[in-house]
């Protein structure tokens, strides 16, 4: 058996010599490639033998001898069998080690100029003492002037640079700032100051690389999701503009979705376009003001903007959807005709409004100029008439096989009660039931006359007036035919409910920024 294999790359063989001389003066046999090596001997085999013979394996660590792949392997053999003892006999970086190497501890002879009190030297000893089983060194104490003594020298302080290390050890282990750089930091300069070159500073330094490697993976994994999260706003604004322009399109039929909430919550709306024209009867039109003039005078309106309007009035299974999800409604009595795709009816102009605010906060459009709102009567009429300027928007007359309304005395059915929505022909504009089933709120509160000064053309309500009374149009199922009328108008209380009152619901349509 060999007492110590000696391993070094051969520009550190002065220094190696200067160990083997050492060693050997100790009583130790070892093994030093410059002589045992005889000519003609297969060198592979020659190292692999005395590998296998070796108590212990000193390895000469240098910058250039984790270079050297003979090295590399004898330095691996020793490690696998653990008998291996690191020595610095050169500075060097610390990540010259390779990775699997740089938490090995080590000791520092850099600085040995052979004197037997250098630590480094003697912690060397001991650990070689420890494999071979012999008492190569007395232990190390540390003095409270800092100076190394060794033999018997009288100790002055009890912790020796092992326990020290020792310690620090243990404070790292349960060291409750691992993940904090600048305490990690801290520690490390400790470390320095009192183990410097026993391999654990290089312990901590990999743990802050680790962390900074962390840090930048998690800044690239930050940037990624900033970017995937840009794409998708930019997706998502697109696709919004796309929905809103197709929404803007007159004619288009579409509904608008509350989160969590089935479709059929949103009331079904089209989409109406800008346009003029004569609101109220003309005085030769037969029955052109009832007996009062409440649809007079006729006069120009222009309708700037496009806005969207309920494509049927609002049905009992809107209501009761709202009313399931928590809106705070009352729940109207459908008098046995049944709810889901008939009117809601017995609802007032303040329960309209009451409904539309829910709407309205659920789809965070409280405060917008495109909320839900009651319809204006000039928005109401310009929607009925569809471009038409006759009595009803389907012509000058009407019948019950067009819409829901008492027809008895013109030969007509009449059904007693409303019908289900959409059963009856849309106009041009493609909205339904606009003549009959139930008269319906719009916003404008009550004027008698078209004639009262401050009446708007614009298309927007007329606020001034009774506004305890608010306007209803279209007629109902148990109206004639006179009532059903586009220019037609009346008047209720605010608060009123009737089996023949309902509402549909109205949007202003704001074109989509390009």
């Amino acid at each position: 058996m060999v007492d110590v294999f000696i391993s070094y790359p051969r520009a550190s063989r002065a220094k190696a010599e200067a160990i083997k001389a050492r060693l050997e003066a100790l009583g130790l046999d070892c093994f030093f490639d410059m002589e045992r090596i005889d000519g003609g001997a297969n060198f592979p085999d020659l190292i692999d033998r005395a590998l296998r013979r070796s108590k212990a394996v000193l390895c000469c660590w240098s910058p250039l001898y984790f270079e050297r792949p003979w090295c590399m392997i004898e330095c691996r053999d020793a490690l696998a069998r653990e008998i291996m003892v690191p020595v610095a006999v050169e500075r060097f970086d610390q990540f010259a080690p390779p990775a699997d190497l740089r938490q090995v501890n080590w000791f520092d002879l850099a600085g040995w100029a052979g004197e037997d009190t250098h630590e480094g030297w003697n912690r060397t000893l001991l650990h070689l003492g420890k494999l071979i089983g012999l008492e190569l060194a007395p232990p190390i104490q540390k003095a409270a002037s800092g100076e190394l003594s060794a033999g018997n020298a009288a100790p002055v302080a009890t912790q020796t640079s092992v326990d020290l290390l020792t310690d620090l050890r243990t404070t790292w282990a349960s060291f409750p700032a691992k993940s904090d750089v600048r305490a990690v930091q801290s520690f490390l300069e400790r470390v320095r100051a009192v183990a410097a070159g026993s391999g654990f500073e290089f312990e901590i330094e990999l743990h802050l690389n680790e962390l900074g490697r962390r840090a930048e993976q998690r800044a690239r994994e930050t940037a990624r999701a900033e970017a995937a999260r840009r794409v998708r706003e930019e997706a998502e604004t697109e696709l919004r503009r796309k929905s809103e322009e197709a929404r803007a399109r007159p004619g288009a039929v579409w509904r608008d979705a509350i989160p969590g909430l089935p479709e059929s919550t949103c009331p079904e709306m089209v989409t109406i376009p800008p346009g003029e024209f004569l609101m109220g009867t003309p005085q030769t039109q037969e029955h052109s003001n009832g007996d009062d003039g409440r649809e007079e005078p006729q006069h120009g309106v222009r309708i700037a903007y496009r806005f969207a309007l309920g494509n049927y009035p609002v049905t009992f299974a809107d209501w009761d959807a709202a009313i399931a999800v928590g809106a705070p409604l009352e729940r109207p009595i459908d008098q046995g005709w049944g709810r889901n795709r008939r009117p809601v009816i017995n609802v007032s102009w303040e329960d309209a409004k009451a409904y539309a605010s829910w709407l309205n906060r659920r789809l965070g459009l409280e405060g917008r100029a495109d909320a839900y709102r009651l319809p204006s009567e000039a928005e109401w009429e310009y929607a009925c008439r569809a471009g038409t300027t006759s009595p009803f928007n389907f012509g000058t007359t009407i019948s019950t096989s067009q819409a829901n309304y008492d027809g008895a005395s013109d030969g007509g059915q009449s059904r007693q009660r409303t019908t289900t929505v959409g059963s009856f022909p849309a106009n041009v504009f493609g909205l339904h039931d606009m003549h009959g089933n139930v008269r319906e709120w719009c916003e404008d509160a009550w004027n008698s006359s078209y004639c009262l000064s401050g009446r708007p053309d614009d298309g927007s309500a007329w606020l001034a007036g009774d506004t305890s009374r608010h306007t209803l149009r279209g007629g109902s199922w148990n109206t004639g035919a006179f009532e059903l009328r586009s220019a037609f108008r009346l008047s209720a209380s605010s608060i009123d409910r009737g089996n023949d009152i309902g509402f549909r619901l109205a949007r202003t349509i704001a074109l989509p920024a390009r």
